[in-house]
């Protein structure tokens, strides 16, 4: 009998292992900022073994020696380059189990003033890397039985946001990407997703808001905070895990409900009007 006419089975999961990452090789682009230092944490704590990729190389070396990591010094812009990287993690650690790619960042600009540099510069970044280390990654992970891949879309992919007309179409492509991908290269046992996050309060962020700007955010979400780092690690943890083997081609929201469309209903005649409903 196949697996597909399989006669119904209830024995309790071991979800203690699908959870562990012990033996499993993971890539983190990006490991310097925040988010990425996070993200090491969290893969390493359960077991990975960690090679961080960054452009910076006091950023990644910060984070590569707190957890006890491989670094590679690259430009992941240049394609080039990602596939040097990759195929230098094989050679060095002998597998490659799963790539977390964090590479991005906001230009903010309206449509009349960005120029065709800034376009290229929001695209690049934000979007045609991350498709260079998924075709790349998943050439090389198909040859040992599949794997991961987790990339970072934002909620400006999601929502009208302004002065993010330029960032927000390029991470809206990126959540396309992924759908896209996930139905081609599933059959080779590799999986894609993302994580949105919404307002996460980086070394960067804190920089670019004043503190009245984080107390508006807090009042304008449902879980009246901003995000933390350790928010955005965490469901690229349980992506990256075989907790989530049946899952590929998504976009995890972490933004603590701010694109919920029923945070209206905190108003209070909104919700006289949804009472009525």
């Amino acid at each position: 009998m196949d697996q597909h006419n399989a006669l119904y089975r209830d024995a309790a999961a071991d979800y203690l292992a699908l959870a562990r990452l012990d033996g499993k090789v993971f890539a983190i682009a990006g490991a310097g900022g925040g988010i990425g230092r996070q993200t090491a944490r969290a893969l390493r704590q359960m077991g990975g073994r960690i090679v961080c990729i960054d452009q910076n190389e006091s950023r990644g070396r910060a984070v590569s020696d707190e957890v006890d990591a491989g670094l590679i010094v690259a430009d992941m812009t240049d394609d080039r380059a990602v596939e040097a990287a990759l195929a230098r993690i094989v050679d060095e650690e002998g597998r490659l189990d799963g790539i977390v790619d964090i590479v991005g960042a906001s230009f903010g600009a309206g449509l009349l003033e960005a120029d065709a540099d800034l376009v290229k510069r929001n695209f690049d970044l934000n979007l045609h890397q991350a498709m260079s280390v998924t075709r790349h990654g998943a050439n090389i992970m198909s040859k040992s039985g599949g794997g991961t891949i987790v990339l970072v879309g934002s909620v400006s992919g999601m929502s009208s946001l302004p002065n993010q007309i330029i960032y927000g179409s390029a991470k809206a492509a990126l959540h396309h990407f992924v759908r896209c991908a996930a139905a081609e290269i599933g059959h080779l046992g590799v999986r894609i997703n993302a994580v949105a996050p919404g307002y996460v309060r980086t070394e960067r962020m804190i920089e670019r808001f004043p503190a009245e700007s984080w107390d508006e955010i807090a009042a304008n979400t449902p879980l009246q905070r901003g995000g933390e780092t350790p928010d955005v690690a965490g469901p690229i943890l349980f992506l990256s895990q075989n907790l989530s083997s049946f899952v590929t081609g998504q976009v995890l929201v972490v933004d603590g409900g701010l694109t919920s469309p029923i945070r209206a209903l905190r108003d209070s005649s909104a919700r006289q009007i949804a009472g009525r409903a």
